[in-house]
């Protein structure tokens, strides 16, 4: 977590983290969710439309695209040094297949 100059433990284990991902909306925010038995996730809402979108800098069409860019390489580098990270934007349409792989066992059917 070392480029996010800022973050607030919820639980204070470390199991959900509040990191700053502002540039959708001031002050936007995403959350690291840590469970023991299965990989980190990453809740980053609307910071991006796909994975594939932070990956090569394309941002949504609002909100400021300097600090958007700052927040997709903070996101990056902790992808880069937690390769088992699961990154499932909101508007992502492979986010239920994503969220399969955090919890295989849920019935994410229901969800959708």
């Amino acid at each position: 977590l070392a480029l996010f100059t800022e973050s607030f433990d919820l639980m204070g284990d470390g199991s959900m983290v509040v990191l700053p991902t502002p540039g959708h909306l001031p002050g936007a925010v995403s959350i690291l969710v840590r469970l023991s038995g299965g990989p980190p996730l990453l809740l980053v809402g609307d910071l991006t439309y796909g994975e594939e979108l932070l990956e090569q800098d394309r941002t949504p069409a609002t909100g400021d695209t300097k600090v958007l860019l700052e927040s997709f390489a903070k996101v990056r580098a902790l992808k880069e040094t937690t390769p088992d990270l699961i990154i499932p934007p909101s508007h992502d349409l492979q986010a239920a297949d994503k969220l399969e792989q955090y919890a295989p066992d849920a019935n994410l059917a229901e969800l959708s």
